[in-house]
């Protein structure tokens, strides 16, 4: 009878190991729900959907790439300015590729600002250029948020 209560506390024990690492680690990180990245802090971009739905991206070009391979309108696109960190909403402001990577995992090279005036500071010093028009990321939801 000994034998065979070790043996059951042992399976007990060995099948409650993933239960117990589980509660140990924590909630996972959060990723970018385009590509996986472990967000370093929060999303860059947030994407709301109509259906209620939100979800982070590690960068402009994930959110675009995931709303194209969806075909999803967005209700509303938050964007977090790189001088402040601030959210803006995404028809207000100003999109710059340039030189220098945003997110090294995806390559993208799009920069947002608030502020018109740090988007072509930005473009000046890192050689690059304004996105306008059709050019500029979330241009189908503009007018919307």
């Amino acid at each position: 009878m000994t034998t065979r209560w070790v043996a059951a506390v042992a399976l007990v024990a060995v099948c409650s190991l993933p239960l117990v690492g589980s509660a140990l680690r924590g909630d996972p990180p959060p990723r970018c729900a385009a590509d996986g990245v472990v967000l370093a802090s929060d999303p860059r971009v947030r994407v709301e959907l109509d259906a209620g739905a939100t979800h982070g991206f590690c960068c402009v070009s994930c959110a675009e790439r995931f709303l194209d391979a969806r075909g999803a309108a967005a209700e509303r696109v938050l964007v977090i300015d790189e001088e402040t960190g601030a959210p803006v909403v995404a028809d207000r402001a100003f999109f710059v590729r340039s030189r220098v990577v945003t997110e090294p995992a995806t390559g993208d090279r799009i920069h947002v600002f608030a502020s018109q005036r740090d988007a072509e500071r930005h473009a000046e010093t890192y050689r690059g250029r304004l996105l306008t028009g059709d050019e500029r990321p979330f241009a189908q939801t503009d007018g919307d948020g």
